[in-house]
């Protein structure tokens, strides 16, 4: 019995590790409500995961983030970081006691807006799996949105801010940025995001777009250019989420390689009219 015991963590770290994508099977993504919020008023900020069916494209809610290895920040438009990490909610039922068995939910929190301009929220997920000094599993979640808080909240008025080219989730894993202004797309238009790793603009990979009420049906690829940067042309008002995965391997001096499995989103809200 003691001998079994002692395989379990082992077998455990064997099945995350040869198949990374067990760890980060699932998206997760921040959403904001409202996406334009009166000066002093409070904004909802919601933490989910999707277990995005049919190759990671629809928009359905499954499992839960892990707040044990989950951060959440937002950025205000002086650049300070606001931490709300202590403050998020569970509304999720107990993994054990109440079925189906397994993660479910999601996390909310609040937060007030006191000056005007443009804030980013920035929710990551990290989490490391090491077997003694065998290779080591580092996954990584980054997942980013912004809003604007305004002394009249009005889709016009977000056509021309500033700085949203400059709020970076850090430069220690992967993250999609907006290259055209988040809260300034409307239907029929378009939207430039670029994807950058560790502050470096990647090119060669696949950036899937859907958005939440069409879900699979609405499914664009694009493929990152030299710059890092893809276009997509948007449709029909809603929120439209971007995602990312990417494997990286290091090799190490025995042979063997430690792996990284990173992940980015990044939520937009689409307005009918300027």
């Amino acid at each position: 019995m003691k001998r079994f015991s002692r395989l379990i963590p082992i077998t455990f770290f064997g099945l995350i590790f040869f198949s990374p994508q067990t760890a980060s099977s699932h998206d997760g993504w921040v959403e904001i409500s409202p996406t334009i919020v009166e000066k002093g008023q409070p904004a909802t900020i919601a933490l989910i995961q999707g277990n995005h069916s049919n190759e990671h494209r629809s928009y359905r809610i499954a499992g839960k983030w892990d707040q044990k290895y989950t951060t959440l920040i937002v950025v205000d438009p002086n650049g300070k970081n606001h931490s709300l990490t202590d403050r998020l909610i569970d509304f999720g039922e107990d993994d054990e006691k109440v079925g189906p068995k397994g993660p479910k939910g999601f996390y909310l929190v609040s937060f007030t807006p006191n000056e005007e301009g443009l804030y980013q929220a920035v929710a990551r997920q990290v989490r490391t799996v090491q077997q003694g000094d065998g290779p080591k599993l580092l996954t990584m979640r980054m997942a980013k949105t912004m809003f604007a808080s305004l002394n009249v909240p009005e889709v016009s008025m977000t056509k021309n801010l500033k700085g949203f080219d400059l709020m970076s989730g850090g430069a220690d894993g992967l993250e999609i940025l907006p290259v055209t202004n988040p809260l300034g797309i409307f239907s029929g238009g378009s939207v430039t995001l670029e994807l950058r790793l560790k502050g470096k603009p990647i090119s060669g990979k696949i950036i899937l777009l859907l958005r939440k009420i069409d879900g699979s049906g609405s499914v664009l690829d694009r493929t990152t250019d030299e710059k890092g940067q893809v276009n997509f042309v948007v449709g029909p008002s809603d929120s439209y989420l971007a995602r990312v995965n990417l494997a990286v391997e290091s090799p190490r001096p025995d042979g063997r390689a430690d792996k990284n499995s990173y992940e980015a989103t990044y939520v937009f809200q689409v307005f009918n009219r300027p």
